[in-house]
């Protein structure tokens, strides 16, 4: 008998593998077919990855912010409400990099195919039946509200800026407005000239840093209260201006502040006394604390990744280090992460993740999900307490609910004339558990303009969802 050569049967094999694979695969398509025709990967479907057959994206309240409309994408019929909303819902474009029609480009159409599966073969196109695809709009209904966010939107003014609001107890952002903005149903033709325009495709709430000021301060006390003990019962008298690391650390306008401990220095904000805790506490230890509080770090939720917080102190001289106690130096924090310290504040030292993507054609999409733990419980109670204390020595702070805040300045300019104005804190309200941040660029006036702006919107808050 003459016997199969070594070749021979490695072509036999290789031949009936082939013919096996190519079977495999060829069964697996006609049992698949509708699978495949939806992937977002095969570019035979029509209009895929664009918007005219997209479903709507509604509100908390069920306000339509965007629809198709006879292969039109519409826009709520509000240009106020239209330019609040720009930076969550996105226009036609690609790009608001972190909105909703830009991260969920694909998802926001479906497809049901009904037809042959020789759909998609390479077949000539006279060959393949189009109308075997029936094309579906997914409904997106977010978890903001167009109210506030007119309201916030408002408040803001002219400044650029960003307002970030969410329920610190599920996560639901219900507020998140950023300047400049622009209508999506009427993009300017000189938004990439006109300098009015400059980062008006950027959401400043998620994806911009800046320097954050005295509400850095939160950070200190933190690190603080954890590594120094009995650190909260000892005493400093602030001279308004003091020589630290060879230079000097100075307090607002060089104003002295008398005897403190840590809740006065809190409340008057006194920057030499947190300024001389974080040399007291040391570079790593800084860096520890400031990085288990989201220093150093992106969040990610809705598919969405925020800019960096920063906090870098390894070539930081004492007396730089001392200002980076006072959220001043190369500290930079993001308006999300601000929020995320305060929520974690009034959540007993955890805070909840955020999201805005509510329910996709009625299903839920989250469930509250924990971040990392930011800090000890004992140590988020008397920050509580120490935040409540500081909300009541501000004036024009609307005093209608029961409120933790803290106020920055950080500033810019070498005179000290112009700063960013930042105010963070929460609600202690069951029924309406809201944390914030509020950032103002550029300002004249210190952080005033800050709790002026958070205002209206608190007021709204309370009035919507409080008792």
């Amino acid at each position: 008998m003459k016997r199969i050569s070594s070749r021979a049967f490695m072509i036999l094999l290789m031949t009936v593998a082939f013919f096996a694979g190519l079977a495999y695969h060829s069964v697996n398509l006609i049992a698949h077919t509708a699978e495949w025709i939806e992937t977002p990967s095969n570019d035979h479907l029509p209009a895929h990855g664009r918007l005219q057959y997209a479903g709507k994206i509604l509100d908390r309240n069920n306000v339509v912010l965007a629809q198709s409309v006879e292969g039109k994408r519409c826009y709520n019929t509000d240009e106020e409400t239209r330019k609040a909303c720009v930076h969550i819902v996105g226009d036609d474009s690609v790009n608001i990099a972190t909105a909703v029609q830009t991260v969920y480009r694909s998802k926001l159409t479906s497809f049901r195919f009904t037809g042959s599966f020789l759909f998609g073969l390479g077949m000539p196109d006279s060959m393949k039946k189009i109308d075997d695809i029936q094309i579906m709009g997914n409904d997106f209904r977010l978890t903001i509200d167009s109210r506030l966010q007119k309201i916030a939107l408002q408040a803001l003014g002219d400044y650029k800026g960003a307002m970030f609001f969410y329920n610190y107890k599920t996560g639901e952002i219900l507020c998140m407005v950023s300047t400049p903005t622009y209508d999506p149903q009427n993009v300017p033709e000189d938004i990439n000239e006109n300098a009015a325009y400059d980062g008006a495709y950027l959401n400043r709430a998620l994806s911009a840093s800046y320097p954050p000021g005295s509400t850095f301060k939160l950070v200190t006390a933190n690190a603080a209260i954890s590594s120094i003990p009995n650190i909260t019962a000892s005493t400093y008298v602030c001279p308004g201006t003091e020589t630290v690391g060879g230079e000097s650390v100075s307090c607002y306008q060089h104003l002295s502040h008398g005897l403190l401990d840590m809740k006065e220095a809190l409340a008057k904000s006194c920057n030499i006394y947190f300024g001389k805790l974080a040399l007291a506490i040391g570079r790593d230890t800084m860096t520890h604390f400031a990085d288990q509080m989201g220093f150093n770090q992106h969040f990610e939720f809705d598919g969405i990744e925020t800019a960096d917080s920063t906090y870098d102190v390894s070539a930081a001289n004492d007396n730089q280090l001392a200002w980076s106690g006072v959220g001043q130096y190369t500290v930079l924090e993001t308006p999300v992460n601000m929020a995320m310290i305060s929520a974690a504040i009034a959540n007993g030292g955890t805070p909840v993740k955020p999201y805005f993507v509510d329910t996709i054609n009625e299903l839920s999409q989250h469930t509250p999900t924990l971040c990392q733990q930011m800090l000890e419980k004992s140590t988020a109670d008397t920050l509580r307490e120490m935040m409540e204390y500081t909300a009541m020595t501000y004036p024009a702070l609307d005093n209608h609910f029961r409120i933790c805040a803290k106020t920055g300045t950080a500033e810019i300019s070498d005179d000290g004339s112009v700063a960013h104005a930042w105010l963070t804190g929460f609600l202690v309200d069951e029924d309406c558990p809201i944390a914030f941040s509020v950032l103002l660029e550029r300002v004249n006036s210190g952080s005033t303009e800050a709790i002026l702006a958070a205002n209206p919107v608190l007021q709204a808050l309370s009035e919507y969802y409080g008792k």
